[in-house]
């Protein structure tokens, strides 16, 4: 897979032209470190809504440091190996046990990605209707447009159903598990997990909006960055936010849907480009942006391997 993302990205880079990218990436120069603290500000608002997603009493739960850390990790890892967040999710529970339970790790890693993918079907709806109403889009785009919107629908019934029926799924997982002799967390703290997950629509109203809050401005971090970026390429001057809020959008659903490709390496520019040739901003100002942001990703992965290192170093000793 990583081989054929790299002939995707070679692929890329030749029809787009290489010195067309290069005159771009150029432009960004010393705004690469803005750039580059936007991308940790992003990360620290993720590690903010987790934090208090963990929280089980008033005051009480996973320290902000102590969840950026995981977080920074985590990302390095997913992007690193094919697993994707089968292992980035596990780095991240790894690394809070130090402070919070195996339920509290767990429960609250898994409502602070419940409240992230809502605010992505959010965020991709939006980008489908505002490129729908935008440009003329070929078929093809329009296709995947309605299947976002048909996922989107479908989620909601789902958790609507779950979070009213309050099924047992992980208890009754977790028997069927130890029946077969696997390993597996004991059913009663399986039954707190599960209790704890669908808690989470008695929380205060306060509560629910701060934690939406932290992840809407994540989102909206990552306009700005790709609005930053346009701005500061040769031509860019002209560049709106609604640019931005799609060429992010087509980002964050490439995200989602190739997350199993290390960096996603040749689908990023592949489909940045496109949207980018579709704006009228030309295919190379899409694959130069797509670059721009990997060196980011790069840099904050280097500092997520780093922490994670020095985390299994510290727990090494006990185990």
């Amino acid at each position: 897979m990583a081989l054929a993302g790299l002939a995707l990205l070679i692929v890329s880079v030749r029809q787009a032209g290489w010195d067309n990218i290069l005159t771009s990436i150029r432009g960004v120069g010393p705004w690469l470190l803005v750039v580059v603290l936007l991308g940790l500000a992003r990360m620290a608002m993720r590690a903010r809504a987790w934090s208090l997603c963990s929280r089980v009493e008033e005051g009480r739960g996973l320290p902000f440091r102590s969840a950026l850390a995981a977080t920074l990790a985590g990302d390095a890892l997913g992007n690193l190996t094919p697993l994707g967040l089968l292992a980035s999710e596990p780095a991240k529970i790894m690394m809070a046990r130090r402070h919070v339970s195996t339920v509290g790790s767990v429960s609250s890693v898994a409502v602070e990605n419940g409240f992230y993918t809502a605010s992505v079907l959010a965020m991709l709806l939006g980008g489908v209707w505002l490129l729908l109403q935008r440009v003329n889009v070929p078929i093809g785009l329009q296709r995947v447009g309605e299947a976002i919107v048909l996922i989107a629908v479908v989620v909601a019934v789902v958790v609507f159903w779950m979070f009213r029926t309050r099924p047992a799924v992980l208890s009754k997982i977790g028997h069927a598990m130890a029946a077969r002799r696997l390993r597996t967390l004991p059913p009663d703290q399986l039954a707190a997990l599960e209790a704890r997950v669908y808690d989470v629509v008695r929380w205060p109203l306060s509560r629910l909006l701060h934690v939406a809050s932290w992840e809407a401005m994540f989102h909206v971090a990552a306009v700005a960055e790709v609005w930053l970026i346009l701005r500061t390429m040769p031509g860019g001057a002209s560049t709106t936010l609604t640019d931005a809020f799609l060429l992010e959008t087509t980002g964050r659903f490439i995200t989602v849907a190739f997350k199993f490709i290390p960096y996603r390496l040749g689908i990023d520019e592949v489909g940045s480009g496109s949207v980018s040739q579709l704006l009228g901003l030309g295919a190379s100002t899409g694959v130069a942006l797509a670059l721009v942001r990997r060196v980011r990703i790069l840099i904050l992965n280097v500092a997520g391997l780093l922490l994670l290192a020095r985390s299994t170093r510290a727990v090494a000793p006990e185990s």
